[in-house]
């Protein structure tokens, strides 16, 4: 059995690293919480486990045996006055909602506080020795105070695959709590002699193996089945920049094949004329519609493929965004003439971009035409602009059928497609999400099958500067104004 405390803190510590290795400034905090987590495991596995076995042995030197005891102390230390602390930091940086400088001065006020309890156990106590009774709820405001913004970050999240991201970290504040109950509430005092331990305690510690260990495993599971920590959301977007490369090389080579078929097709054209001279014309009209059907398709087809499947090369400026979803909708407003579709824009932010407007405006085109094939029987299509503090969105929603589940994970995969349409390639929502991946930012979708879908544009907010406020209700007016006029009823 104890072979398993060996087993809690290599677990915790290397799944820190792996998330210290993909970190971001939440992700950081989050990280230092399974590597702070497992200074306990460490200090009781060298205690219990380890050194009975090697203490003694004339090959170990005394001072290593001496520097090994003084990293347990060391480690303890962490557990009872850091770990709360930096439990209580990742659940405060997930709310990205949450102004900066509230944040940096709640991080300044927890870390005063926790290096206060740390100094004044150095000063009034033995530092090998921990009486719990007398910081215990000190450290449960941290772990109240971290519990509420870990659920605050998941009941305040809007986007449904994030919200989906942020139920699944709501197993740390469980960790912790469990965590709490067994080693702060279930601990009365502990001392760590030169491997020795002298503990009182109610023996709701024994448990921390299976729940520890349990709780590995789940985040393992989730990792590899759904991401965790939006590591594997970066595996899959770097699968999909090499598939979009692989595409590319492939494609060029179809490009030459398909076009020497198209010379001899135009050979074959040329024939025809020859024979529609010689008199035989019935025959000869007939083929050379059907060559040249055949070769306009092909061309289409070829050129498609090239546009979409080519490595996206950005030519930036800053836009207007007003003006850049204007232009997007009178351009579509040609394909909803003599269809029962709403056609609008929302503007909740506006101002400048710096982006490639070709590529953006071709994106927005791309899910537009996705709407309307969505919508067989009309409804309402959607443009809206909104900004926060970590990114600017451009969304794109519809009333159509929507995306079957079992879809939701292959729609932005090359050359898939659940259309039926011979000239569709399955190449458009691949080249919307390497576009935006080119920004920097990334392709959202959201979708209920029956009642819609929205593709959501996520730009890093660096990229966005909003313009004054009465603008933003001009500009809003405006669209909203043309859209009627290109919809009367």
């Amino acid at each position: 059995m104890k072979i398993f405390y060996i087993l809690m803190f290599l677990s915790l510590w290397s799944l820190g690293l792996v998330f210290l290795f993909h970190r971001r400034r939440s992700q950081l905090w989050i990280a230092l919480t399974l590597l702070l987590g497992g200074a306990a495991s460490y200090a009781f596995a060298m205690h219990l486990t380890i050194m009975p076995v090697v203490h003694g042995a004339e090959w170990l030197p005394e001072t290593v045996s001496r520097w090994l005891y003084l990293t347990t102390v060391v480690a303890m230390n962490i557990h009872f006055y850091l770990l709360p602390f930096t439990f209580f930091m990742g659940g405060l940086w997930l709310n990205e909602s949450m102004g900066l400088r509230f944040k940096q001065g709640l991080s300044v006020i927890g870390f005063v506080g926790a290096l206060a309890l740390l100094l004044a156990h150095l000063r009034f106590e033995p530092w090998n020795t921990f009486e719990v009774e007398r910081f215990r709820y000190w450290d449960g405001i941290y772990v109240v105070l971290g519990c509420y913004f870990y659920y605050r970050a998941y009941a305040r999240e809007k986007d449904v695959q994030l919200r989906r991201v942020r139920r699944r970290i709501l197993l740390f504040p469980v960790i912790m709590i469990w965590a709490y109950t067994s080693d702060y509430l279930g601990f009365e005092s502990l001392k760590l002699g030169w491997w020795s331990l002298e503990l009182e305690s109610n023996g709701m510690w024994h448990g921390n193996v299976i729940v520890i260990l349990g709780a590995v495993s789940l985040i393992l599971f989730y990792t590899v089945r759904y991401g965790f920590l939006g590591i594997k959301l970066r595996i899959e977007r770097e699968r999909l920049d090499y598939s979009i490369r692989t595409l590319t090389m492939g494609v060029s080579i179809l490009n030459h094949t398909i076009k020497n078929e198209i010379q001899k097709i135009d050979y074959l054209a040329e024939k025809c004329g020859v024979l529609l001279q010689s008199g035989q014309t019935g025959k000869a009209v007939h083929t050379i519609e059907q060559v040249h059907g055949l070769t306009r398709h092909l061309l289409h087809m070829v050129n498609r493929i090239k546009d979409k499947a080519e490595d996206v090369v950005l030519d930036e400026g800053e836009y207007e965004v007003g003006s850049l979803m204007d232009s997007v909708i009178q351009s579509a407003a040609t394909l909803v003439e003599n269809r029962p579709v709403s056609l609008s824009a929302e503007y909740g932010a506006d101002g400048r971009l710096v982006c490639d407007a070709v590529h953006i405006s071709e994106t927005l085109s791309n899910l537009i035409r996705n709407a309307l094939d969505a919508m067989p029987s009309g409804g309402t299509i959607t443009l809206r602009s909104a900004a926060s503090r970590r990114d600017f969105r451009i969304e794109v929603s519809d009333t159509g059928n929507g995306i079957p589940q079992e879809y939701m994970s292959k729609i932005f995969e090359p050359f898939f497609t659940t259309k039926k349409n011979a000239l569709n390639y399955g190449l458009g929502l691949s080249y919307c999400s390497s576009v935006l991946s080119k920004h920097g930012g990334k392709l959202t979708v959201s979708s209920e099958p029956g009642k819609g879908t929205t593709f959501i544009l996520h730009f890093p907010a660096i990229r966005f500067r909003p313009s004054h406020p009465s603008r933003r209700l001009k500009a809003t007016g405006k669209l909203r104004a043309w859209a009627d006029r290109a919809n009367p009823s």
